[in-house]
C-alpha cells in the first residue's frame, strides 16, 4: 500500500473514454466518483466523507481499476471496514469501473480545520 495520494486521472466535469472491451464507452470522471462518494457517511460523525475532506484522490486506470485514496478521522477507527465496503458499493456501478481499491493513507493527517467543507466546519463548531 502506498502512502502517496493519487492524482485524479480525469479532470472534473469531463468523462474520459474507456478502453475497448470494458462494456461501456465512458469512464467515470473524478467529479462523478466524488459525487458517488458523497453518499458514504462516516458512521460516528454522520457527515459524508467528501465534505469531511477524507477523500484525497481518485484514479481509474486503463483496466477499469478505480483507486480511491482516502483517510479516516482516526487511524484507530473501528468502522474502517464498513467505510471501505460502502466506497465499493457506491463506486462499482460507475461507468468504466471494473474493480474498486480503497487505499487508506495517513499523510497528510486529517485536519477538519483545513480539509472539511465550510458547512462541515460550522456543523462541527470549527470557526
Amino acid at each position: 500500500m502506498s502512502d502517496e495520494p493519487t492524482v485524479a486521472v480525469s479532470p472534473p466535469n469531463e468523462t474520459a473514454p474507456a478502453q475497448p472491451g470494458h462494456g461501456t464507452s465512458l469512464r467515470a470522471s473524478d467529479e462523478m466518483i466524488r459525487e458517488a462518494l458523497s453518499e458514504v457517511y462516516d458512521p460516528e460523525i454522520g457527515i459524508d466523507v467528501v465534505s469531511l475532506g477524507l477523500v484525497y484522490g481518485t484514479a481509474v486506470d486503463e483496466s477499469g481499476l478505480l483507486t480511491v485514496d482516502m483517510t479516516l478521522t482516526s487511524p484507530y477507527c473501528p468502522l474502517a471496514s464498513i467505510l471501505q465496503s460502502q466506497v465499493h458499493a457506491v463506486c462499482a456501478p460507475l461507468p468504466g469501473v471494473e474493480n474498486v481499491r480503497v487505499n487508506l493513507v495517513w499523510d497528510p493527517p486529517w485536519d477538519p480545520r483545513t480539509m472539511a467543507s465550510d458547512e462541515v466546519k460550522l456543523e462541527l463548531g470549527i470557526y
